[in-house]
């Protein structure tokens, strides 16, 4: 594994149910996250240690930024909606959500190179029936929501390579990393094969993140760890976090050089392991390695 040193420090000690999608603002030097269980959309500056919240009215699973000042696109369990920080509206900017409400929500989402925004679901279901597959990816963008993925159960680390061509897409019950050739002209996934695959015993797939060099970063749920794999698939190093949910990841500060983690104060799974003191707050890693600045949503 490659060496590098790595620091890990808390620097929101919040207590999230369960803190997740993090992306860092360039306009804004500001990272913007959810608690997924508590409804509440945050932006937390580091510089001033503040962090702003806003309530939603559902379980409010991931979003996509616009711009500074913007509308944000915001995926609640009830639908996709532009979210105004100001008036605190909420407009509604695709149909009904195309799953049941009572067995689906939305799950992790992020936008493409291009400003498209991709997002899936999750089939709650799954964890009484153990029938997999009946949650989908979709796409928003100018021709509204499309569906461009089927077959999954739970959808996390969703990623792009570098250059966008690459999607990355982890089904967690399955314990399996996808990757998919991705059209940068259309936003059409194909080609849909294995990345990596892991023992689920070994830590959980949960959130996702690509570095400037093209290595896969992805969060190990239930381990407390989050691990580096090379472009072809190869476990280039783990980081050990001090709690045991780390959920999702997202490179930001001043120079795109900086790791921020969410994680989980609210138990994910039966079990007695401690899941640390700072169980639900917001880390930052120094990995050595720096990330590329999101897309806007640009529809």
């Amino acid at each position: 594994m490659r060496e590098r040193d790595a620091t890990v420090r808390c620097v929101l000690d919040i207590r999230a149910e369960s803190g997740e999608t993090p992306v860092w603002s360039v306009a804004e030097q500001k990272l913007f996250w959810v608690d997924q269980e508590a409804c509440r959309l945050n932006a937390f500056d580091p510089a001033s240690g503040i962090n702003e919240s806003w309530q939603m009215p559902a379980h409010v699973s991931s979003f996509a930024l616009r711009g500074a000042g913007d509308p944000v696109v915001v995926a609640l369990r009830t639908g996709l909606f532009d979210f105004d920080r100001t008036s605190g509206t909420l407009e509604p900017i695709a149909a009904p959500p195309p799953y049941r409400v009572e067995t689906h929500r939305y799950n992790d989402g992020r936008c493409d190179r291009q400003g498209r925004y991709l997002i899936g679901s999750v089939d709650l279901s799954f964890f009484e029936s153990k029938v997999p597959g009946g949650a989908a990816i979709y796409r928003l963008d100018g021709a509204g929501l499309t569906e461009v993925i089927r077959d999954i159960t739970c959808s996390n680390g969703m990623a792009f390579s570098p250059d966008g061509r690459t999607l990355y897409l982890a089904d967690s019950p399955a314990g399996v990393v996808y990757a998919f050739d991705y059209d940068i002209e259309t936003g059409t996934p194909s080609n849909r094969r294995v990345f990596i695959e892991r023992d689920r015993g070994d830590g959980i797939f949960d959130g996702a993140e690509v570095d400037a060099e093209g290595g896969y970063w992805v969060c190990l749920l239930m381990k407390g760890a989050v691990a580096r794999y090379t472009p072809d698939g190869r476990l280039d190093r783990e980081i050990a976090v001090p709690v045991l949910q780390p959920t999702k990841i997202a490179f930001g500060g001043p120079d795109m050089a900086t790791l921020y983690l969410t994680s989980a104060a609210h138990r994910h799974l039966p079990g007695d392991q401690p899941l640390g003191e700072q169980a639900g707050g917001v880390f930052a890693i120094d990995t050595g390695f720096g990330g590329i600045a999101e897309p806007n949503y640009r529809y």
